[in-house]
């Protein structure tokens, strides 16, 4: 059998060979005789990349071990790169960098009503809505001709922000203490997004050295690369308000698990462990604050918990050491009970249920029932498996207002993580005691997801910011576990298939960025297309 698999691969690997030279001189070809080439000229240019990452390739050949100060400037100096292409971008689009006066600037003006003294916003016309019978109702506000402010908490007579406190906290309000300015709310949006960046990238760093050291360094570089734009290209193409929330919630749930895993598997005595669980946890609590759907991703802490357990015995002081650990879950719940309670009179409710937007969601009610269980069972299929359409005109993928394409057809290369659940793979999570935290990552994504839809009259793109990290960190696992338990030729052959979705991955990212960031603004894409040279 094994002769025969070699001629198999031999026939197919030697015009193979061939095809890469040709492809290279087609490009050459194509790039000197038109200025502006079209899509066929971009998918010449695309044999580069293919050829540099080829099976055979040195660049897969160098591995995270051991990690020289080279490789850790090499990483450096991509995370640097990426977060640069992933920032600068947000403040391109009128529409979201503070040029349109009052547009999602929540943030903002709570940040100066806390300064105020009070938790509520201040608009002046609040009696617009006290005339109607029901304000939540959106037939009704538009029937009566009533002026309103969009996507805010009203209730008693009074607006509110119902998006998370936590923004406001950590950046909004001590920016305007210190400068005695309000900060743009697409500025707090960078910082939490550079933080995911980084995050992504210190995480799976952390992962590789402990776990796949085997890896090849190019592996490592294009899944922290596709994974982190993955995680937040929505942010970059609608950075205010909505994103705000979003990407703070997951930037601090990345660096949270990222000192949670550092907690069980990072060195140092048993002090310095119960320290980083400590912040691990403050941010984990944190988390909440921004967006609940995403602190839900604290369930991740059951698997490590146990982990850790396992190891150790219980004893009295150590059951002491784990619940300091965990106050900052007890002290931030509290805070956020008496926030709900002083705007709302209700200490579980964050405003979800006021909102005026699309849906009255006043009467909601979250008891689940079996036809609540067929939706969520339909659209989590179709969050998943949606298959979008594609458009004849760039950027090709469809994009931008109520565009809405499932997970797999977004990034394919999340399909990949199944081959971590052969025989080897599985043997290796088993010795590393990874297998428990792999299952947990399925089971948070799947519990986000429900939730998302439970809370939601129905889905949008941004909602999927809430999953993609985690799914990109547990198809790294899966990934790593996968690479690592393959022979040599095995192992570059797949580094390649790898490298390949990667690259598609970003691709993708970055076209929708284009669709979605450009929504508004369709002059601007058309002339984007043409200076790319492109229909």
């Amino acid at each position: 059998m094994m002769v025969v698999a070699d001629r198999i691969r031999a026939f197919f690997l030697r015009p193979a060979m061939l095809f890469y030279p040709v492809w290279l001189v087609l490009t050459v070809l194509v790039w000197t005789a038109a200025p502006r080439p079209g899509i066929w000229g971009y998918l010449c240019l695309a044999a580069l990349p293919v050829y540099a990452l080829r099976p055979g390739s040195v660049l897969h050949k160098a591995t995270l071990e051991p990690m020289t100060g080279l490789k850790g400037a090499v990483i450096g100096a991509v995370c640097a790169a990426v977060t640069a292409s992933c920032l600068v971008p947000m403040g391109y689009i009128p529409l979201w960098n503070g040029e349109v006066p009052g547009h999602r600037n929540q943030y903002e003006l709570t940040a100066e009503a806390f300064l105020e003294g009070r938790l509520y916003l201040e608009y002046g016309d609040e009696e617009e809505l006290l005339k109607l019978e029901n304000p939540y109702d959106r037939q009704e506000r538009k029937e009566k001709g009533v002026a309103y402010h969009w996507d805010h908490a009203w209730y008693n007579g009074r607006y509110y922000m119902y998006f998370g406190v936590a923004p406001v906290l950590l950046v909004f309000l001590p920016y305007r203490v210190l400068t005695g300015r309000s900060l743009t709310t697409y500025h707090a949006t960078q910082i939490f997004t550079g933080l995911a960046v980084v995050g992504i990238f210190a995480l799976f760093t952390f992962l590789g050295r402990r776990f796949f050291r085997k890896l090849p360094l190019s592996v490592l570089l294009l899944l922290s690369t596709a994974f982190s734009v993955m995680s937040v290209w929505y942010a970059v193409a609608e950075p205010a308000l909505y994103c705000t929330a979003i990407s703070s919630a997951v930037a601090l749930e990345i660096w949270s698990l990222f000192l949670f895993l550092r907690a069980v598997w990072g060195e140092g005595s048993e002090n310095r462990r119960i320290a980083r669980a400590f912040w691990g946890a403050l941010l984990g609590a944190l988390t909440f604050a921004c967006r609940p759907t995403v602190g839900l991703a604290n369930l991740l802490v059951l698997p490590l918990l146990a982990v850790f357990l396992r190891e150790r015995k219980l004893t009295v002081k150590l059951l002491g050491k784990l619940c300091l650990a965990a106050l900052p879950y007890a002290v931030v719940a509290a805070g956020l009970m008496v926030y709900n309670y002083v705007r709302f009179e209700d200490p579980f409710e964050f405003g979800q249920a006021y909102q005026l937007t699309v849906t009255d969601q006043s009467g909601y009610d979250l008891s689940v029932s079996w036809q609540e269980l067929w939706r969520i069972v339909v659209n989590t299929a179709d969050s998943f498996f949606h298959i979008g359409p594609v458009k004849k005109s760039f950027p090709y993928m469809s994009a931008g207002g109520l565009a809405y394409n499932g997970v797999f057809f977004n990034f394919p290369i999340l399909l990949l993580g199944v081959f971590g659940l052969g025989p080897a793979a599985l043997k290796k999570a088993r010795q590393e005691k990874l297998l428990p935290l792999t299952v947990w990552f399925a089971v948070a994504v799947l519990a986000v997801t429900a939730v998302d839809i439970l809370w939601s009259p129905y889905l949008l793109e941004r909602y999927h910011m809430d999953i993609y990290f985690l799914m990109g960190i547990g198809c790294f696992i899966s990934l790593g576990l996968w690479i690592c338990t393959r022979g040599e030729r095995e192992k570059n052959a797949a580094a390649f298939a790898v490298s390949v979705f990667a690259l598609l991955a970003v691709l993708s990212a970055y076209l929708q960025y284009v669709g979605f960031a450009f929504y508004s603004y369709p002059e601007k894409l058309a002339a984007l297309a043409a200076a790319l040279g492109l229909k």
